[in-house]
C-alpha cells in the first residue's frame, strides 16, 4: 500500500512538470515582446536589460492595423460560430432522429468530412468563381472546415435524450422546429458550450484558410497582422511577440472561463443512465 502510494505521488509530480512545460512558451513569447528590437532578435529566455512595454505595445496598435483586424476577427469568427452552431445541431437531429438512408448516408459524410483534408487552392478558384468576395468566402470555408466536427459532437450528445419528448411535443401539435427549437436545442446546452469554445478557437486562430482569401490590409484578421512586422532582411520580433499575445488574449480568456463546460460537453451523452 505504501509503494502504490509512493508510486502515484510520483506520477503526480512528473504529470505536473510536464503540465508547467506549456508555460515555458507562453514565457518566451511574453519576455521577448518586452525587449528592445536587439534582445528579441536574440530569441533566448533571458530577462530583458531594459523594459520596452509600452513603446513595444504603442507601435504595434499604432503600426499594424490591429483595431481593423479586430473587427474583421470579431465579424468572421461570431458569423462562423453562429452558422456552424445552428446548421450542425440541425443535422445532427436529422441524423439522430430519422432511421433512414438518407441519415446514413449524411453520417458517413460527416465522418469523411473530419477525415478528408481541406483542398485550399481548388477551393479558392471556385469562391472566385462563384464571386463570393474575400470575407465571404474565408467564411464560407471556416464553416465548412469546423461543420463536420461540431456535427459529430452534437451526435453523440443528442443520441441519450430520449425520443419520448418527440412523441408528447407531436402529440401536443408541435411542428418538427418548434420541437427542436423550443424542447430539443434548450437540452442541448452542455454540448453547445463545447461546441462554441472549439470552433472560437479553431476561426479565431485560423491561419492557413484566411492568408489565402484575407491577403488585403483592410480583410486581415489578427493572426495575419504578424506579417506586418515580419520582412525579408529585418524583422521586429518584439512587435511580431507583441502582436502575438494580443491576438491570444481573446481565445485565452474564453478558454479560461469556459475551459470546464469542454470535457462535459465532449463526454456527455457517452454513457447512458
Amino acid at each position: 500500500m505504501r509503494k502504490r502510494r509512493i508510486r502515484g505521488a510520483i506520477r503526480t509530480a512528473v504529470l505536473w512538470a510536464l503540465s508547467f512545460l506549456i508555460l515555458v512558451p507562453i514565457y518566451f513569447a511574453v519576455i521577448n515582446s518586452f525587449k528592445s528590437q536587439k534582445e528579441a532578435g536574440l530569441m533566448n529566455l533571458h530577462w530583458p536589460e531594459e523594459f520596452h512595454i509600452v513603446e513595444n505595445y504603442r507601435t504595434m496598435l499604432s503600426t499594424g492595423r490591429v483595431l481593423g483586424s479586430l473587427w474583421n476577427s470579431v465579424y468572421i469568427t461570431a458569423v462562423s460560430v453562429a452558422v456552424v452552431i445552428l446548421f450542425s445541431s440541425l443535422l445532427a437531429f436529422v441524423i439522430v432522429r430519422r432511421n433512414s438512408r438518407l441519415s446514413l448516408i449524411l453520417n458517413i459524410l460527416v465522418v469523411l468530412g473530419m477525415v478528408f483534408p481541406l483542398q485550399i487552392i481548388p477551393t479558392y478558384f471556385v469562391c472566385k468563381y462563384l464571386q463570393l468576395g474575400y470575407i465571404a468566402s474565408a467564411i464560407f470555408v471556416l464553416i465548412a472546415s469546423n461543420l463536420s466536427f461540431s456535427t459529430f459532437l452534437y451526435i453523440g450528445y443528442m443520441k441519450s435524450i430520449p425520443r419520448e419528448i418527440d412523441e408528447s411535443a407531436w402529440m401536443d401539435g408541435a411542428g418538427q422546429l418548434t420541437l427542436f427549437f423550443r424542447l430539443i436545442f434548450p437540452l442541448l446546452k452542455p454540448v453547445t458550450v463545447t461546441s462554441i469554445i472549439i470552433t472560437f478557437m479553431s476561426v479565431w486562430n485560423d491561419f492557413g484558410i484566411t492568408i489565402y482569401f484575407l491577403n488585403s490590409s483592410k480583410n486581415m484578421t489578427l493572426p495575419l497582422t504578424i506579417y506586418n512586422f515580419h520582412g525579408s532582411y529585418n524583422s521586429q520580433w518584439q512587435l511580431i511577440f507583441a502582436n502575438v499575445i494580443v491576438a491570444s488574449l481573446p481565445v485565452t480568456v474564453l478558454y479560461l472561463f469556459l475551459q470546464k463546460h469542454i470535457m462535459s460537453g465532449m463526454t456527455a451523452g457517452a454513457v447512458k443512465g
